[in-house]
């Protein structure tokens, strides 16, 4: 086997052995939570004779842009900002476009952003089971 194919099959191996920790962990976590009182938001704990546990119950929340600007001038000015925060956020398409075609407007912004290489993504594909045996 060459050694693209064995580091791949090391990686499908460990993505394998990683799934079912995880299921096995959820699974775990679950049963776990079943012996808890469950809240809608907060948290729980209780103690056995050898482990204290907590369980937090939350809400993920989001917002519709559009149905916040629909209903904005509707609450007072101070009451709307205690309770939502705008923030900017890049549009990547469009920073590339500058960065591109109008390098000044790019490096104007570029001292206001920071950059930092992402972790590399790596993905295999299993090629047909006849060409795998064959390796």
């Amino acid at each position: 086997m060459n050694p693209v194919d064995t580091a791949a099959r090391r990686l499908e191996l460990a993505k394998r052995t990683e799934a079912m920790a995880s299921a096995a962990r959820v699974e775990a976590e679950k049963e776990l939570i079943a012996l808890l009182p469950v809240k809608d938001e907060g948290s729980v704990t209780m103690k056995g004779a050898q482990y204290k546990v907590s369980v937090t119950y939350g809400f993920n929340r989001t917002v519709d842009a559009q149905a916040l600007e629909a209903i904005k001038r509707e609450v007072p000015s101070e009451l709307f900002e205690q309770a939502i925060d705008y923030k900017p956020s890049l549009v990547l398409a469009g920073l590339r476009y500058l960065q591109s075609n109008e390098p000044d407007t790019y490096a104007m912004l570029a001292q206001a952003i920071t950059s930092k290489p992402s972790k590399p993504s790596v993905k295999i594909e299993a090629l047909a089971e006849e060409l795998r045996e064959a390796a």
